[in-house]
Order: C-alpha cells, then sequence, then structure tokens
C-alpha cells in the first residue's frame, strides 16, 4: 500500500482528494493550512477562538464514503439569520474542539462520524496569522487581507507568521513515512506557502524519501500571480521546500467559453498559466473539469471562488501512473 501526503487547502485539496479516494491500495492523508481567517471561518475563529474549520471541512467532505445527504449536510450553508454565511460543518468542528478541548481531536472524531477514508490533519496546532512583508515594507496581516491584497504591486519580501508556528508532530510523522507527497494545487500565497512556512516543515520534507508531484495552477491569481508561468511556480516552490520537485503535472486543455467568461479572462492577459516548462519532469495531462462552478448564494466568498478547476478522476488518474512507476 502506497502512503500518499497532500499538501494545501481549499478547493485545490478537495479536487485533488476528491480523485485520490477512489484509488486502490493507497493509504491518503491530508494536510491542511491552517491560516484562514476569511468568510464563516474568519468570523468563527474571532469569535469562538478557535482554530480555522474551513479548509479542514472540505477535506472531511472530499474523503468522507458516506451517504450523499451527509456530506451535503457538512457544505450546507445558512442563508437567513444570525447563522447567515456560516457553513454546517465549520460550525460542527469549531463545536468538536469546544467539547474536546483540542482541534486536532475534534477533526479525528469527525473523521470517524463521517466515515473518512485517511486523514485530514491541520499542519499545526498553534494561532497561525499569516504577515506578509512587501518590498516597500508595507505588511499585509491576516490571510484574509492577503488574499484581497495586491501583492504585485510592489513584491513580496518575506512571508511569515505573526509569532512562531510549529510543525504538528503528526504531520511531521506523515511526511516522512510517505511515498509520494502532493503539493497543491491551491492559492499560492493563501493555501499552499501557509503549509510551507511552518517551523519544521522545510526540515521534515528534507528528511523524507518520497517523490514530490505538482499538479501547477490552472490559472494565475489577479495582484498575486498574474502573468506567472509554470516555471515560476515550480523555482518559486523549490526555494520554499529547499529540494527539487519530481514530477510537475500540466494541464493541456483550455477552458469552455462559458468559464472563460466566468473567470472574465477579458479583464485581461496573464491568467491562465503559460506552459514553458523545459523538463523531462513536466507530464502534460488533460486536467481541466469541465463542471461549470455555480456559487451557493449563502456563501460570502462566493465571489472569489475559482470557476475553472481541475477534474479530480484526470488527476487521480495522473497519480496512478506514477504510482505505478515505484
Amino acid at each position: 500500500m502506497k502512503k500518499i501526503v497532500t499538501i494545501g487547502g481549499g478547493t485545490g485539496s478537495y479536487a485533488i482528494l476528491s480523485g485520490l479516494k477512489n484509488l486502490s491500495d493507497v493509504s491518503l492523508t491530508a494536510l491542511v493550512s491552517m491560516a484562514d481567517n476569511g468568510g464563516s471561518t474568519g468570523v468563527l475563529r474571532d469569535e469562538l477562538g478557535v482554530l480555522p474549520p474551513g479548509d479542514v471541512r472540505q477535506c472531511l467532505v472530499a474523503l468522507s464514503e458516506h451517504t450523499s445527504v451527509v456530506r451535503a449536510l457538512m457544505s450546507y450553508r445558512f442563508t437567513a439569520g444570525k447563522l447567515s454565511g456560516h457553513s454546517f460543518g465549520n460550525i460542527f468542528l469549531a463545536a468538536l474542539e469546544k467539547v474536546t478541548g483540542d482541534f486536532a481531536q475534534g477533526v479525528e472524531i469527525a473523521s470517524e462520524i463521517l466515515k473518512v477514508k485517511g486523514r485530514v490533519i491541520p499542519i499545526t496546532k498553534n494561532h497561525a496569522e499569516l504577515v506578509i512583508t512587501l518590498k516597500n515594507k508595507k505588511v499585509v496581516r491576516g490571510e484574509d487581507a492577503v488574499n484581497h491584497a495586491d501583492l504585485q504591486e510592489f513584491g513580496v519580501e518575506k512571508i511569515g507568521y505573526a509569532r512562531k508556528v510549529l510543525i504538528n508532530e503528526h504531520a511531521r510523522r506523515a511526511i516522512k513515512e510517505a511515498d509520494v507527497i502532493i503539493i497543491g494545487p491551491g492559492n499560492y500565497y493563501c493555501s499552499i506557502l501557509p503549509n510551507l512556512i511552518v517551523s519544521g516543515f522545510v526540515d521534515a520534507i528534507g528528511k523524507s524519501k518520497a517523490k514530490i508531484i505538482v499538479p501547477v495552477n490552472l490559472t494565475n491569481k489577479q495582484g498575486h500571480t498574474m502573468h506567472w508561468s509554470v516555471s515560476d511556480y515550480i523555482e518559486s516552490l523549490e526555494r520554499y521546500i529547499g529540494k527539487k520537485v519530481d514530477t510537475v503535472f500540466i494541464n493541456k486543455e483550455m477552458p469552455s467559453e462559458k468559464q472563460i467568461s466566468l473567470y472574465k479572462l477579458n479583464e485581461g492577459d496573464g491568467v491562465l498559466v503559460v506552459d514553458d516548462f523545459k523538463d523531462k519532469r513536466a507530464m502534460r495531462l488533460p486536467l481541466l473539469s469541465r463542471k461549470v462552478i455555480k456559487g451557493n448564494k449563502g456563501d460570502i466568498l462566493r465571489g472569489l471562488r475559482s470557476f475553472i478547476r481541475h477534474d479530480p478522476l484526470k488527476v487521480a488518474c495522473g497519480i496512478q501512473s506514477v504510482l505505478k512507476k515505484l
């Protein structure tokens, strides 16, 4: 049985895990960023003092083998009253943390209830406030502020946390024992890098013998990575993890006209990631989902959700082809 570890958060991890759970003879572990402080997650974090449940909830739903009704319940968002904008799953995880006194333990209990195939592990148990210093010395605090900031106008000088954030020992062990580590896809500065800058992460991945696979993002983000190419993503990622990745998944399909319209690509060029990667590590595959994503009206951040996403089964097929060579 091959041990697969995913690293990320948000819809990127959801897509990857939704496909991977269909593979046989694999052990899955999702390591999830704890930097999120926007939307429903941010409100619960501020008002209840809990760790951010949003990205963890998405991973639990992705890996759940329970009925479709239970999975829908975890994703259900209230659209009226004082709970408007909150998902049931976020409230559920926040309550479990309060009952157990430990977010990670609460996630384990939720995993049992939801019949999760694999494990979902917070990358850290510490309070993680993301802090980015720009080259003009302006400081952007909090993942939500970072998500809305224009980081490219002046450039990023440093990314870190307000205080020391240590890697969860369960996450360290998972990295050490992994056969394959999948980094991304996802919001680069808000979902991917927050995992890589946790204290102890670089040491853990440096000692790991796992093969590292990177499914490169399909689109760039305004103000963050506009005009980035495949090479830009890989070179940046390798600087943070301190080693070369082994395989790079590159999409070779074009989005539909409807997807392009929803993503408002007509506002400017540089949104689609250009394939300039001249390296034998590249695997060019049809990875694009043709599903048109419709935002939930109760979702506070629905206007920011990606309309162009990876197809879970296509990515899983690519991962399976890599596993056969190990």
